[in-house]
């Protein structure tokens, strides 16, 4: 490239195209100064937690057995409440079954079908019954409809269950008159009549007939009916089931609020040497992410700011030049690389009498001194051979820039991530200026 070539080719402008992927890589091949960052960062957070949870060591101590205290009672108060709620529902649900099922409850007491007889007493031996000998009897035959086996058989006999059956009869005494009156409902007067009949029958042809320890006597009925009537006592009695069975409702929803309304404690940590270790890495591993994130971001800003270049391609693709070598990618084969280059050298130079090259390019002294000695080992010794001269900063020396002069050729070499874009063009321009041909480039 001459002078007149550089001039007619560049356009100063205030922008650059670089592409993303290359300033993240350009940014990331700075590394260690990236993880340097990331670990002192995540070691003052490490240790900042370490001490700050160690600082409050007495205070977390008695901060958690206020915890396992109110915990402790906490459980208790969920635990009697479930144990109260379990009750108050199987009470809720027995109640509702019993409703649902028992024959008394789900009669119509306004025409409830009933079967009544009442019973006198009177004895017939010679010596007369006494007063307590009577109201003995009343009670034996009292007990023995409550709490005797009469009813059992005849529910058995009659398909019915004993304890709902037990529930439709009703026996009052009257000591005064010597009377038991008895009453049995039913699901209509036929029932009632054969329950009561049934009942009358095992009473007084069985029970009655075995109590021969109070002396001679004989039950009789003295009257005795079957009708559909309205019964007080079955519309208190249902009423009475439904006010407990509302009753209990209620305990079981105020049970349920109360125990939902209890507070769980909030959980604390609780103080250890492991809880604060852990602690303390965790944290130094968010530090050492966050620290690595930010010493990335600031190395690309740098990166920008300094203006370096990220691939050959933004060099050689703008200036028209030649890339005779590439060992950025670390990939390149040194010894392949150079000889390549220098074939193509030998045949850019064919024909010319001057055949010494200068090597220049914002890259180290000792670069270019090591480029220039690599490719002169492997010239041919030769009377016209090529000879390789180290220029370094030749921008700012005067003697080097004088030296281009003598040179057939210049190679320009350069180090992606760290050679300055504008410097990068002031040498270009430079070499331009002295008449000296660009070769081509060398990267690093």
């Amino acid at each position: 490239m001459t002078q007149k070539d550089f001039y007619d080719y560049r356009e100063d402008e205030n922008t650059r195209q670089v592409s993303l992927m290359r300033l993240l890589r350009c940014a990331l091949m700075r590394w260690k100064l990236i993880l340097l960052a990331g670990i002192v960062l995540g070691g003052l957070l490490g240790a900042y937690k370490i001490l700050s949870i160690h600082s409050k060591k007495d205070q977390m101590i008695k901060e958690y057995d206020s915890y396992k205290n109110s915990q402790e009672v906490y459980k208790a108060s969920i635990e009697q409440y479930r144990t109260t709620i379990n009750n108050l529902q199987k009470d809720v649900n027995e109640k509702q079954d019993y409703i649902k099922n028992s024959t008394k409850m789900n009669l119509d007491y306004v025409r409830c079908p009933e079967s009544f007889s009442e019973l006198a007493i009177a004895g017939t031996g010679e010596t007369p019954l006494t007063a307590a000998d009577i109201n003995s009897i009343m009670n034996a035959l009292y007990d023995e409809v409550y709490f005797g086996d009469t009813v059992s058989q005849i529910a058995e006999k009659m398909g019915m269950n004993s304890e709902y059956l037990r529930e439709l009869i009703s026996v009052k005494i009257t000591p005064a008159a010597s009377v038991i009156r008895v009453v049995v409902r039913g699901q209509d007067t036929e029932q009632a009549k054969a329950v009561k009949d049934e009942l009358l029958n095992k009473l007084l042809k069985e029970k009655a007939k075995g109590m021969t320890e109070f002396g001679a006597f004989k039950v009789t009925v003295i009257n005795e009916g079957t009708a559909n009537v309205f019964d007080a006592e079955i519309q208190n009695y249902q009423v009475a089931q439904n006010d407990a069975l509302t009753k209990l409702q209620s305990s079981l929803y105020t049970a349920q609020n109360q125990s939902s309304g209890l507070t769980k404690p909030v959980a604390v940590d609780q103080y250890s040497k492991k809880y604060m270790l852990v602690n303390g890495i965790k944290l130094g591993v968010v530090g050492l992410a966050a620290g690595m994130i930010l010493a990335l971001a600031a190395v690309i800003v740098m990166i920008i700011q300094k203006g370096v270049i990220l691939s050959p391609e933004e060099i050689d693709g703008e200036f028209g030049l030649k890339t005779l070598a590439d060992f950025s990618d670390r990939k390149t084969e040194e010894a392949s690389a150079l000889e390549f280059m220098l074939a193509r050298l030998e045949n850019c130079m064919a024909g010319k009498e001057n055949r010494e090259i200068g090597i220049v390019g914002s890259v180290s002294a000792d670069k270019i001194e090591k480029l220039a000695s690599k490719l002169g080992e492997r010239v041919p010794a030769a009377k016209d051979a090529l000879k390789f001269v180290a220029i370094p900063d030749f921008s700012k020396d005067a003697a080097g820039f004088r030296k281009l002069g003598d040179m057939a050729g210049v190679i320009l070499t350069e180090q992606i991530g760290k050679s300055d874009y504008l410097m990068i063009r002031k040498e270009i321009g430079l070499i331009a200026e002295s008449g000296r041909e660009l070769i081509g480039t060398v990267y690093y």
